[in-house]
């Protein structure tokens, strides 16, 4: 073989062997993101202080490892990435994930430093096959009304538009065009409650992988009719929720669909994509897409009145109620267990408000047992020590919206530092929660209060059990949430009560002042019109 020969060989086994490799390279996939519900209502702004401690998450903020540990073991979406990167056999990365309790609006300052610390870790560890954004969906900043879509922007200014990029959202998620628009694929829990973040999460690592190995993209279409789902029906356990999940799944058994999604919304938030979106991946047809989002855009319109309906008793018929049943209910019956709308803390209220337990003191409820965050009185009963009789005024601290203070003379209890742990079936898939100190006071007035630095929802059992409580033993039991607290309450209640109490996360949309959301949107205006543009 001549010299010539030998170095043409030579070249051809090197390519071939180059070839091979990248053939069978892993998939490099980075996940990121900034995971906030802002209630735009709220008067306590989200600032990088909040940041500095969640009560959903051991630390606030997560980079690299610390972000791939802390979900590794829970139900929540990192979880599923670090599944299904096992089942798909690539390379996850995770950068930078940052989530705090919802609250207010967004300070400037938190988009700048934490988005521009994940955007710079994306930009400097690259180049990726395919991009996660592991996001809630109803962000809103100080700059940036829409700023998961702004993130997503900047994600694909990185990344350019060869690397698929897929973003999981919160069912409460405000969806706009633009996420839609910078994004190849948005995967939306199914559920609320939210039991199904892993599972999805696995969908959307299956479009990521797929779009990354053949060069594929689907075709997609988001469809936003004018109108608002109420939180009263936000439960697609039941109707008419349930009906929408249904067409849903019906488009999904479709020839051709790859893929599909529902918003309900986050109605607390004065922004232009507040309320129902319908999205659907097709194979290849846009018509296609179009169609099918559509079809159950129309069915979802057609049942608009039955999808938004303030109900429910207000507190104190709520309690009324609640002690009239309680006194009937047979000695191994769970607890009566009261949701308070208005102080829904997964919505961003502020974990204070008074209404029920005033209720509960005048009415005379005893076996009682609910959380109530309130610093000024922890700072007091920490003075006074365990074991210590004290006359505290709590809650109704933080505005006008939730009641007066309510003052109790009582015995402290227990002190914690408020951590605790769920390893069962928690909403959204959280596992490690810290409620920050802890200081809990039986009253005389009856009422037995965990008073709590941080806002953390009233998701799980663990929470009283770790302070040696047990909400089974209580005839009524508070719960600051409407579906969230389910998962943990529906097993041991003898019955669930939504009240429906005012406050930041009020139920009726007609107590706030909207003034960014669509000119025309149902239930605000109760004549709005829902039409195809014939020009789409």
């Amino acid at each position: 073989m001549s010299s010539l020969h030998k170095i043409e060989s030579s070249i051809h086994r090197i390519a071939h062997t180059l070839i091979t490799k990248a053939m069978t390279k892993k998939l490099r996939i980075a996940t990121l993101g900034i995971h906030h519900e802002t209630n735009t209502f709220a008067s306590n702004k989200t600032t990088m202080g909040d940041f500095k401690r969640s009560g959903l998450q051991t630390y606030a903020v997560q980079r690299g490892q610390q972000y791939y540990d802390m979900h590794a073991q829970s139900q929540t979406s990192m979880a599923g990435f670090i599944q299904a990167s096992k089942r798909l056999d690539f390379e996850l990365v995770p950068l930078l994930f940052a989530a705090t309790d919802p609250a207010g609006i967004i300070d400037k300052e938190v988009f700048d430093t934490l988005g521009g610390e994940a955007l710079d870790m994306l930009r400097d560890q690259g180049p990726f096959d395919g991009v996660l954004l592991n996001q809630m969906g109803a962000a809103v900043s100080e700059e940036y009304p829409d700023m998961d879509g702004e993130l997503a922007r900047r994600v694909r200014e990185i990344v350019g538009s060869g690397v698929p990029v897929a973003m999981t959202l919160d069912l409460h998620a405000n969806v706009s065009q633009q996420m839609a628009i910078e994004t190849d694929a948005l995967v939306i829990y199914k559920t609320n409650p939210h039991t199904d973040a892993a599972q999805r999460a696995h969908d959307a690592c299956d479009l990521v992988v797929r779009m990354a190995t053949e060069n594929w993209r689907p075709a997609k279409w988001l469809e936003q009719p004018p109108m608002v789902v109420g939180i009263f029906q936000h439960d697609t356990r039941d109707m008419p929720m349930k009906a929408v999940i249904d067409d849903l799944e019906t488009v999904l058994k479709q020839p051709g669909i790859v893929g599909g999604s529902i918003g309900e919304g986050y109605p607390w938030s004065d922004v232009y994509e507040n309320g129902l979106v319908c999205y659907v991946l097709h194979e290849d047809s846009l018509d296609e897409a179009k169609k099918a989002a559509r079809w159950i855009a129309d069915r979802a319109w057609a049942n608009r009145k039955e999808l938004y309906e303030p109900i429910g008793p207000i507190p104190s018929q709520a309690v009324e109620y609640a002690l009239r049943k309680a006194a009937n209910k047979a000695v191994d019956a769970g607890p009566i267990v009261l949701l308070d709308v208005g102080d829904n803390i997964g919505a961003g209220s502020s974990g204070d408000s008074t209404f029920l337990l005033a209720e509960a003191i005048k009415q005379g409820a005893s076996s009682w047992l609910q959380t109530i965050r309130d610093t000024e009185a922890i700072g007091a009963c920490l003075i006074a020590g365990v074991g210590a009789t004290i006359t505290v005024k709590v809650g109704g601290k933080t505005d006008s919206l939730h009641g007066e203070p309510v003052e109790l003379t009582g015995r402290i209890t227990r002190m914690s530092d408020g951590r605790f742990e769920d390893t069962g079936t928690v909403h959204a898939g959280w596992r490690f929660f810290d409620g920050g100190t802890t200081v809990v006071i039986e009253s005389q007035e009856g009422p037995t209060v965990a008073l709590v630095t941080s806002r953390v929802g009233n998701m799980s059992r663990e929470q009283f059990y770790s302070l040696g409580y047990r909400p089974e033993d209580f005839d009524i039991v508070v719960a600051k949430g409407v579906v969230s607290p389910r998962p943990a309450y529906q097993p041991i209640a003898s019955e669930l009560v939504t009240v429906n109490s005012p406050g930041a996360t009020s139920a009726d949309m007609a107590n706030f002042e909207y003034k960014h959301v669509r000119k025309s949107l149902y239930p605000l205006d109760i004549d709005a019109k829902y039409t195809h543009d014939s020009s789409d």
